[in-house]
């Protein structure tokens, strides 16, 4: 059996690309909560009402879905190397324009679209030059740098807002230089290792048999085979939306509606309490949830269900601890559920199928997240700020229980199969 490595492999170059690309991407999802914890002060100062406070948020969403799609199926995955410094650019440019947005706010809009277009950007770009330098590992930080980006984001954001001066500015200015420091390294990276995904090469991932080794959870990896098929899995992708949408709920909604119904006065404690979801998840990722602890779509999805319904009945009540506990099981299952659908669609793929497969499953996952936002709010708008959460929390079950059964019933028809390597090779000019 014959090991194909890619170009660079192991030299310093290589280590040096990969780490600009990871670290770029983390901090480009970290830009994306940046805004979070400005919602209830944009929503003072600009007179900003809950739904267009939740259009706002989710305007991130709109150019990420739209880029997602397009680097699916087009070419922007084969230009990784062009994509990536123009991903970080995008990002430090959005920051400036949302400086901007503390008085004129009209252009925080385009500035949120600045943001999603960095992050989706970057998403397929990064995954194909992760695979591509570090081989499965790679693969498996693409999942891991979204829920780190997302929720040390949010925790530098609040402490950022709540304790530096000129809040609306300070997050921002931050996150640009720190992207712009970013940029540096990935440009010296690009010039260190100027044949790693060079136009037309798709490499097999570095170290990796032609023809996929089946990981077992008694290596640590996940219990699953490769199975062609599985890169169209609805249940899976569903899941996954299912995990996206709850962390946005828990910090682009849950927080406003805490200060909206009085329960809480504080913005830390407000914001504490709805990002707990995304902090948890960040922490049960280190823990190896969704890679040794809670490893299947059913157990994740009903995770996400429980904790998303305690949340909304700490919110009906009153009730701080019970909203957290709610935050904290649905980061639990946040963290295993969007580990677990990517790895499971994804598993065994090229650096180029890697990059499409997770822009693809990115959309639809931030498309779930963006229309439960949207729809909270409008909701919220209403029938009050309860009134919409419970209803919203209705919807998120019905379709947890749908995810569910398509997982279910997929599991018990499929006929998992390991699929040849020349099937590998030749899939990107087919599809």
């Amino acid at each position: 059996m014959t090991v194909k490595v890619a170009a660079g492999t192991g030299d310093a170059g290589t280590r040096l690309l990969a780490g600009a690309s990871g670290v770029g991407f983390i901090l480009a999802v970290c830009g994306s909560n940046a805004m979070t914890p400005l919602l209830p002060g944009y929503m003072d100062r600009h007179g900003f009402g809950p739904a267009a406070a939740a259009v706002l948020f989710a305007t991130y969403f709109v150019a990420l879905i739209v880029i997602l799609l397009i680097s699916a199926r087009g070419p922007l995955i084969r230009h990784t190397r062009k994509v990536l410094p123009i991903a970080f650019l995008t990002a430090i440019v959005g920051d400036l324009v949302e400086i901007v947005g503390a008085w004129y706010p009209l252009v925080l809009f385009p500035g949120r679209l600045m943001t999603g277009a960095s992050v989706a950007l970057s998403t397929g770009a990064a995954a194909a030059m992760m695979v591509a330098a570090r081989g499965e590992k790679g693969r498996a930080f693409m999942a891991t740098g979204s829920l780190i980006g997302a929720g040390s984001g949010l925790i530098a954001a609040i402490l950022i807002a709540v304790y530096l001066p000129w809040q609306l500015v300070t997050v921002y200015a931050i996150h640009a230089v720190a992207m712009t420091i970013c940029l540096g390294f990935l440009f010296a990276g690009l010039r260190a290792a100027p044949d790693l995904l060079a136009p037309g090469r798709d490499p097999v991932p570095v170290g990796e048999p032609e023809i996929a080794d089946v990981p077992s959870a008694h290596t640590g990896d996940l219990d699953v085979v490769v199975d062609s098929s599985r890169s169209r899995d609805p249940g899976a992708f569903l899941v996954g939306a299912l995990a996206w949408a709850i962390g946005a709920l828990a910090v682009g909604a849950m927080p406003n509606a805490i200060l909206a119904t009085g329960i809480s006065e504080s913005l830390l404690v407000a914001q504490c309490v709805g990002g707990a979801c995304l902090i948890v998840s960040m922490l049960a990722n280190f823990a190896g949830v969704g890679l040794r602890v809670v490893t299947t779509l059913p157990s994740v999805g009903l995770l996400l269900a429980f904790g998303w319904s305690i949340a909304i009945a700490g919110l009906a009540v009153g009730r701080l601890e019970v909203i957290l506990l709610g935050t904290v099981i649905g980061g639990i299952g946040q963290a295993g559920g969007y580990r677990v659908a990517l790895a499971y669609i994804t598993v065994g793929l090229t650096p180029i199928q890697q990059g499409r497969v997770a822009a693809t499953f990115s959309a639809f996952a931030y498309s779930g997240a963006g229309v439960m936002v949207v729809l909270d709010g409008i909701a919220g708008q209403l029938a009050g700020t309860i009134g919409g959460a419970v209803a919203i929390g209705v919807i998120y079950a019905v379709i947890s229980a749908i995810a569910i059964a398509l997982v279910l019933r997929r599991t018990r028809v499929a006929t998992p199969t390991v699929p040849r390597a020349v099937d590998r090779q030749t899939a990107d000019t087919t599809s």
